[in-house]
């Protein structure tokens, strides 16, 4: 049947029982089948009656400047999603009555048939279009994911723990740099980074996976995630080539202007003549300027494109060199350095083990 608008009541009913329990139209992934539904919608939702619709809304909306690099054929409609066969909650006054004789055709059909080369040329520039896209390899999409192992109690062998979990081996999984958290009453916790493939990892699998360790792990939680971005393909290595050629050219006139003005020197010190007549002539002086541009040209065409910094990507990439490159780590590391953000948190699971003691009492 799939989604047939989303402007009524009834239509976003019918949206909002299908994304009840799915995370996107298509899959695992978000793909085109959720850029197509997105750009129907004509706003976000209302969350009080819609909420599984406004949230699928809401984590789309996040994918935006990625819309055109998602899988999935784009051509097709929104209407070619969603519940192959449901019910619109309709009320039952308006129901119409059951008619007779259904399966009747009282005028007949006539089945058009559609002309043989009509056919051909749909099927040949449809075969065309999929030999174009696979020829077009994307790069894959992946997150830097900052998961939280937690052990059962202090007599938990650590070591032991991170062994099992970064023996743990995926397509498109990378495990990172790695630290360990006090808790409180002795506990440390395994806080680690790690880069996944969203197509091939799923995180859910994962964390799974982990917590079948029963004797180390008590429980996973994923503590941060951040999209990396795709990196974009390199400069053609021609324009390295042109821009070399560029600036040699360049280098060379400014030698001989060089060479021409110690000649112009050497010839006329020792005549006496004026100051005006020992002036450089002006061709030399137009050959060296030239020269000048040509090599600052050159320079420039063979320099890399320039990207623009960003607070997130520095901080991720610091992340995953484990702090190698941060610039305040001796400020962290000194004596007297407190985090305050993981003192607030030791202090709240403090409270919460002090009243689960007296609780249980």
């Amino acid at each position: 049947m799939g989604f047939t608008d989303f402007v009524s009541e009834a239509g976003l009913t019918l949206a909002n029982n299908y994304l009840a329990s799915r995370s996107y139209i298509v899959g695992n992934a978000p793909s085109q089948a959720d850029v197509v539904t997105f750009k129907a919608f004509s706003g976000a939702p209302d969350a009080e009656k819609y909420p599984h619709v406004a949230r699928w809304y809401k984590h789309i909306a996040s994918f935006e400047p990625e819309f055109s690099s998602l899988p999935g054929d784009a051509s097709k409609a929104y209407t070619a999603y969603g519940p192959e066969a449901t019910e619109l909650p309709t009320n039952p006054k308006d129901k119409p009555a059951a008619e007779e004789d259904d399966d009747m055709d009282l005028f007949g059909s006539d089945e058009e048939e559609e002309d043989p080369e009509v056919v051909a040329a749909r099927e040949a520039r449809l075969a065309e279009y999929k030999k174009k896209k696979e020829g077009k390899v994307k790069p894959a999409a992946k997150s830097i994911v900052t998961l939280e192992v937690k052990p059962w109690d202090d007599e938990t062998n650590l070591d032991e723990l991170l062994e099992n979990v970064k023996a743990i081996e995926m397509d498109g999984l990378v495990w990172g740099a790695y630290k360990w958290v006090p808790v409180g009453f002795g506990i440390k916790k395994l806080q680690i980074n790690l880069v996944v493939e969203d197509e091939k990892v799923s995180l859910d699998e994962l964390q799974q996976q982990i917590e079948e360790d029963e004797d180390h792990v008590q429980s996973t939680d994923v503590a941060a995630m951040q999209k990396l971005p795709r990196r974009e393909k390199p400069a053609p290595a021609t324009m390295g080539f042109i821009s070399r050629i560029i600036t040699l050219f360049g280098l060379v006139l400014l030698a001989h202007a060089g060479y021409s003005a110690h000649e112009h020197t050497v010839l006329y010190s020792n005549v006496r003549l004026s100051s005006a007549s020992t002036a450089l002539p002006h061709d030399i002086v137009i050959e060296a300027l030239v020269s000048l541009v040509i090599v600052s040209a050159g320079l420039v065409l063979g320099t890399e494109k320039l990207k623009p910094i960003s607070w997130s990507e520095w901080a991720g990439e610091i992340e995953r060199e484990g702090g190698a490159k941060n610039p305040y780590l001796r400020l962290e590391e000194r004596y007297s350095f407190w985090d305050i953000r993981a003192k607030r948190k030791e202090f709240a699971e403090w409270v919460r083990g002090n009243d689960a003691l007296e609780e249980a009492k």
